[in-house]
């Protein structure tokens, strides 16, 4: 969507008019682009969108008038009710249908007919995020075009990152002029998105699809597991460079989602470069509030366990997502273990374990536990398991 010359028309045209007409008709027009961005590929959706939005702010008043933990839960629910249906119903049904053939009962085969909106996982934690914030007293007094403006920039509609609602309405109100800056940071931004899209994300998918193949060699399945490791990194951070760059054409400087993810030394810092704002989200949303890594051991990783599954079936709606998540959450309760169990003992008799040049191994032990990772998410459950066996020789 974001890698169309008619996409970069819109967004032209956008543009343009943004820095032509008056301050205090910007966050209108953007609400407007957004809304009509979105609706051009989900017609039917939008509305519903629309809707929920305006109850999400709606009930944001009554929480802030009336705060309480039951009208909070209450919020996130309704919030989240677009992101069950429209996500997850269909994994509910296809779940449903695999029991239900299995004891001979009758298959609904309504799982084909749900179309699942772009974005809705994003927007969905943008209005939970809201929602929160405002119960625990950090939004300040706002506009509702302020808030409709924040849900439905287009530019980090559909892939976002995760931007929080108090910086984006601190630049909303300040931004005036256009700086030339703006488009000499932007533009840059966005030809480098489209160079990892295009020219290496697509290029690459070349040999990662054959992670789904059920015969090869072990030595083909090892080239497209590193294939499919880089063209998902190409593939997400060059979105998020275009949409960074988009932003900045507006005067919005968004928050940074990559960072050399492929550079960790472990899982943990695997987790703080790659896609920061939803690692963050889940920190302050799901993590802090179970307790995070306070107490005991056992309840660290039971928070652990809870927030990586969230993660993965965030990303997609299959059971292998499920996975995916359930496998990072093994690699980070293994880092904590070792770290508190093994290591202070082991770096005692083996000194060259402090020593810097062990980072670089850290680092190779790292890429490929993540690389092996990938294979979760880009095949089922039982294809990567066949996957793997057969990387292994087995």
């Amino acid at each position: 969507m974001v890698n169309t010359w008619t996409y970069y028309l819109f967004t032209t045209i956008t543009v343009i008019v943004y820095w032509v007409i008056p301050h205090s008709w910007r966050a209108y027009l953007l609400t407007l682009a957004g809304f009509l961005y979105f609706g051009s590929y989900y017609p039917r959706e939008i509305l519903l969108l629309l809707v929920t939005a305006l109850v999400v702010y709606l009930w944001g008043l009554v929480i802030t008038k009336r705060p309480g933990r039951w009208l909070l839960a209450a919020g996130v629910l309704l919030a989240a009710g677009n992101l069950a249906y429209f996500k997850y119903r269909p994994l509910l049904v296809e779940t449903y249908n695999w029991f239900a053939s299995w004891k001979g009962l009758t298959v609904n085969p309504g799982i084909h007919k749900i179309v699942v909106p772009l974005g809705i996982s994003y927007f969905t934690f943008k209005m939970i995020h809201y929602l929160v914030d405002l119960h625990r007293g950090h939004i300040e007094r706002h506009r509702a075009i302020d808030f409709f403006n924040y849900i439905f920039f287009f530019p980090i509609l559909t892939a976002g990152p995760i931007e929080r609602f108090q910086p984006f309405l601190a630049q909303s109100q300040n931004i005036y002029g256009f700086e030339m800056d703006n488009l000499y940071q932007g533009l840059p931004r966005i030809i480098v998105g489209l160079f990892k899209k295009i020219v290496l994300a697509d290029t690459l998918a070349i040999w990662a699809v054959n992670l789904n193949s059920p015969d090869l060699t072990a030595g083909q399945y090892w080239w497209a597991m590193y294939a499919y490791t880089f063209q998902i990194y190409f593939d997400f951070s060059g979105y998020t460079d275009m949409a960074l760059g988009v932003s900045r054409l507006f005067g919005y400087r968004i928050m940074e989602n990559f960072d050399w993810p492929y550079l960790s030394r472990d899982v943990s810092e695997f987790w703080k470069r790659w896609h920061m704002s939803l690692t963050g989200w889940l920190r302050d949303y799901v993590f802090i509030p179970l307790g995070g890594s306070r107490g005991q051991l056992s309840t660290t990783i039971r928070n652990t366990f809870i927030v990586m599954a969230v993660t993965g079936i965030w990303h997609g709606a299959a059971w292998h997502f499920l996975a995916w998540g359930l496998y990072h959450a093994a690699g980070l309760t293994g880092l904590r273990l070792y770290r508190r169990c093994v290591y202070p003992k082991l770096s005692r008799r083996l000194r060259f374990l402090q020593f810097p040049a062990v980072v670089p191994v850290n680092v190779l032990l790292t890429f490929h536990y993540v690389a092996v990772g990938w294979i979760f998410f880009a095949c089922n459950t039982r294809q990567s398991l066949h996957v793997i066996a057969a990387m292994l020789g087995l």
